[in-house]
């Protein structure tokens, strides 16, 4: 007789339960036990996986996939089944060490290592008070010459004024925004200060004294303080040269109306608690900043190194090549390169593109730069280093091959890692080429690399 449905589900139900319930009374493991062989081998499979991405990722840190997942929860459900098998125990402290690898090589940042922010800041600084001090005596310049514009907005218009009577006139403008309201007209290229409601001025820079100006203020964030951004107001002193009816857009096709505007000639910039710029067409430069004139005077007691010495190593080259970008030391950054290397206005202009470069690293992705390991050898001409070669050759042929050698050419790989805020390795190690010529001193070959 068959028993009814409902029984047959409670009898399972039943054996299911007690069979659970005698498994969890077991133990995990009896004394002595050993894992079997194809637990071991499994684990150990997928932890050969993690040190090889460990390994392959030289310091840096990265967050693990299923595989690198896998080898972690075979080894901890080893560990917690057979916590006293040396095997287990050998296992466990290789996972230990690759997880922490994971987490990124790092280093204690000391406050020597952050010494050259706090001299930026004290630079910085320097010349805030030096843009000051020439800002008030120019102030006080333009009220004497007695015809400065006292209020800019709203401008008089050309029924009130004409350019007779305007032409020539300083004017100073604040909110003057650059590149965002730079347009182009048949007539030139122009900043708009202003708005439709308020009025406009046109300030033109395609002139001499415009370049004049603002690469004064480019030098300044290049050499004196590189966090000066762009596209924030700034406060622009002109001159008025003539009146314009102009179209006030940055975008090729124009779709507002037209507005009359004064034309103004660009004398200086001031960027509040930063810097002061004039144009000054008597000099090379076309302008200059405040400072600028002692800007060495100023800096070099802020300076860690200030030379380079003949017999220098690829090492301390290296760390005085970074000091130099650190502490903005542009003359000491150009004598660390080699002189092959900028010998051409555009490989100078190369040079400090990549000097412009180093300041934004070291400013938001790394503090300090240590020297990882170095590699030499002789590209060119004879090597007296060479006990291979030297081994078959008597004292005689290696002055004969030493006087018939081209003259020798050294090379160096030097390899260095990158610190960030908290101590960890930035990136992997990046290499630098150096070269030494005819036992001369050693110079950087690829100044583009970063740390």
């Amino acid at each position: 007789m068959r028993k009814p449905l409902w029984m047959a589900i409670g009898l399972i139900s039943v054996f299911i339960v007690a069979g659970a319930a005698s498994l969890a009374a077991a133990p995990q493991s009896k004394p002595g036990t050993k894992p079997t062989k194809n637990e071991l081998v499994s684990a150990e499979h997928y932890l050969k996986k993690l040190e090889d991405r460990a390994e392959r990722m030289k310091g840096q840190n990265f967050k693990m996939g299923y595989e690198e997942q896998e080898a972690l929860k075979r080894i901890k459900a080893l560990k917690e089944k057979y916590p006293d098998d040396p095997d287990v125990q050998a296992l466990f402290q290789r996972a230990s060490k690759s997880v922490m690898t994971s987490k990124g090589d790092f280093l204690e940042v000391t406050p020597d290592m952050l010494k050259y922010r706090q001299a930026k800041a004290t630079l910085a600084n320097l010349f805030a008070k030096e843009a000051e001090t020439q800002w008030q005596a120019f102030q006080k310049k333009i009220a004497a010459s007695g015809n400065p514009i006292a209020k800019p907005f709203p401008p008089p218009t050309p029924r009130e004024e004409n350019i007779g009577t305007m032409k020539g006139r300083t004017i100073v403008l604040p909110d003057f925004i650059y590149p965002n309201n730079q347009f182009m007209e048949t007539s030139g290229e122009y900043v708009f200060v202003g708005s439709r409601t308020r009025g406009f001025y046109y300030v033109q820079i395609n002139m001499p004294s415009w370049l004049g100006v603002y690469e004064a203020v480019k030098r300044y964030r290049r050499f004196v303080n590189s966090d000066l951004p762009e596209n924030t107001p700034w406060t622009m002193i002109g001159r008025i040269t003539d009146i314009a009816l102009l179209v006030p857009e940055a975008e090729k096709k124009k779709i507002g109306g037209a507005f009359w505007g004064w034309v103004v000639e660009p004398q200086a910039i001031r960027v509040e608690g930063k810097t002061f710029a004039v144009a000054d067409a008597d000099l090379e430069t076309g302008g200059r900043f405040a400072g600028e004139e002692r800007m060495d005077e100023i800096k070099r007691p802020l300076y860690s190194v200030t030379s380079i010495p003949a017999n220098v190593t690829p090492e301390r080259l290296l760390e005085i090549y970074c000091a130099a970008i650190k502490e903005q030391n542009i003359k000491l950054f150009q004598d660390c390169i080699d002189p092959e290397l900028q010998t051409t206005p555009r490989a100078k202009s190369r040079v400090m593109y990549h000097w412009d470069w180093h300041q934004i690293r070291f400013a938001t992705l790394y503090i300090h730069a240590t020297v990882d390991k170095v590699t030499t050898y002789v590209s060119k001409g004879y090597d007296p280093n060479n006990n291979l070669e030297s081994f078959f050759l008597t004292d005689a042929q290696k002055n004969q091959v030493k006087k018939i050698s081209e003259p020798r050419v050294e090379r160096a790989v030097v390899w260095t890692k990158a610190w960030d805020e908290r101590g960890r390795q930035y990136g992997s190690p990046k290499p630098h080429a150096l070269i030494r010529r005819d036992g001369g001193r050693w110079y950087i070959r690829d100044f583009a690399a970063q740390f």
